[in-house]
């Protein structure tokens, strides 16, 4: 492992390089799934007041996103520097108007 780039998301970054060149192959559509079945299984463990069991099915969902980046050819590094950038630019100071926004255009 050369990089901690991704702190304690390195360990899920790792685990999946062996499965690099077949991740990479999937269709943007498989992530979307993907993301959905671990939301229902969230949704389960969650009805059934697992909360233990819905917080792996949240790493899941990290692993998920990580493995989407890694699709779309990001280093540990990129990403590590992306996600600063993100949080300083789009986050920092702006959580309440983005909750808003969700809620004005989506209802939610």
């Amino acid at each position: 492992m050369a990089t901690e780039e991704l702190g304690p998301f390195q360990d899920i970054w790792d685990a999946w390089q062996e499965a690099h060149d077949e991740v990479t192959r999937k269709p943007l559509s498989h992530f979307r799934r993907a993301t959905d079945i671990q939301f229902d299984e969230l949704e389960e463990h969650l009805a059934a007041g697992d909360t233990e069991a819905a917080a792996r099915e949240m790493v899941d969902i990290v692993s998920i996103a990580l493995n989407t980046m890694r699709w779309l050819g990001l280093t540990p590094e990129e990403i590590g520097e992306i996600a600063r950038a993100r949080a300083e630019h789009r986050m920092k100071g702006q959580a309440h108007q983005i909750l808003a926004k969700y809620q004005e255009r989506y209802g939610i």
